[in-house]
């Protein structure tokens, strides 16, 4: 389906892959300056490689050998960046239609253009081929119809995301190219989008490109997944076979999970969905999986995914509430990391300078660590 074999030379860096991906879904997965974002901008044509080929289908995008440059307008790649992009003074519908407006059936221009198209200079522009998308099917996948006459800066992060994925869409891609679409994006919201992927790749017959750092996104969405690492790629299969067992745990520890624990199972519901593991003397409950009593479970937790408190007695859907003790505290940026203990285990806690000085945080003190049973990553394949 689209074949990559080039080099591409960023000063001191380089990315060099020769793969063919096949696959409905691929991830690409990798830490900051792996080559993730290289890798998009060379197949949507933003960037040139020095030497090699892309081909899409029966179509080469790139040869140098004969000095094959289609330009990335003539490529038809939707791309969907990490923080939507969107023109501020349109409004969601002009910008979902926006420089592909030829690419329109009439019916979607009668239904938003009523009064600037008519039926037939719409007809005279619309698309004939069989990929023409349902742009009307898009927006109510997403959910964003009664957003059609807001602007941008009336939208959420999360609204404006999927604004940015419809638009995409609605551009008739070949292929959909997401550079971490949900990067911007607290765990929360990640969890409530996603959902809204899942019905694009079922709807829609467009490959999609998708990279992340996100483990549990890549499970969630993948087909494939392509692991990269200094513009190399060191590892590719099928996700749950890649990604979910113990060997898997070099790629937690690459895509920057802060915290990789391997815990011994205590319990296991499957009615309750859930599996309880022993950190300690305490318990964390994570998503049920089948794995028999006394194994050991390893587990990726992102610093950024646990919420620190002073109080234990709190009414909340978090199914962790762990006490631990700050060993270290150190601030980078505008953030805080914590240096944490829990039952002699290890771990790194993310949280913003406020939010440190608002619970008056020192080194030494014991406090609750909060973790949603959804934001422990099982390293394990049963």
């Amino acid at each position: 389906m689209l074949k990559l074999s080039f080099r591409k030379q960023l000063s001191n860096f380089r990315l060099q892959i020769d793969y063919t991906i096949t696959q409905k879904v691929t991830a690409v997965l990798g830490p900051s300056g792996s080559g993730k974002s290289t890798l998009l901008n060379c197949i949507s044509g933003i960037m040139h490689p020095e030497a090699g080929e892309i081909v899409f289908l029966d179509q080469t995008l790139y040869a140098s050998q004969s000095k094959i440059q289609i330009p990335p307008e003539k490529r038809r790649f939707g791309y969907v960046f990490q923080e939507g992009y969107l023109f501020p003074h349109l409004t969601v519908q002009r910008n979902i239609f926006y420089g592909h407006p030829h690419r329109l059936r009439s019916s979607d221009f009668s239904r938003f253009f009523p009064h600037r198209w008519t039926k037939r200079r719409a007809e005279t522009q619309a698309i004939t081929s069989t990929d023409a998308i349902d742009t009307d099917q898009v927006i109510d996948i997403l959910e964003i119809r009664d957003l059609l006459k807001r602007y941008p800066k009336q939208l959420s992060v999360g609204q404006r995301q999927r604004v940015a994925i419809a638009r995409a869409l609605a551009s008739c891609p070949q292929m959909l190219l997401m550079d971490e679409p949900l990067a911007a994006l607290d765990t929360g919201l990640k969890n409530r989008i996603l959902p809204y992927l899942h019905h694009i790749k079922q709807a829609f017959d467009i490959p999609i490109l998708y990279v992340t750092h996100s483990i549990p996104e890549a499970m969630a969405l993948a087909d494939e997944v392509l692991c990269l690492s200094d513009g190399r790629l060191t590892a590719h299969g099928e996700p749950h076979e890649l990604l979910a067992a113990p060997s898997a745990l070099p790629i937690a520890q690459m895509t920057g999970v802060e915290n990789i624990l391997s815990l011994p199972v205590v319990e296991s519901h499957e009615g309750r969905g859930t599996t309880v593991l022993a950190i300690g003397n305490q318990r964390l409950v994570v998503p049920y999986t089948e794995i028999e009593i006394g194994r050991l479970m390893p587990v990726a937790i992102r610093a950024a995914d646990i919420i620190v408190s002073l109080d234990c007695d709190m009414r909340m859907s978090a199914r962790n509430i762990l006490r631990g003790t700050i060993r270290q505290i150190e601030a980078y940026s505008g953030r805080t990391i914590l240096s944490v203990e829990i039952e002699e285990h290890p771990l790194s806690v993310k949280i913003t300078n406020e939010a440190r000085n608002q619970l008056h945080l020192v080194e030494g003190m014991a406090c609750y660590f909060i973790i949603k049973a959804n934001a422990v990553n099982l390293l394990w394949k049963a």
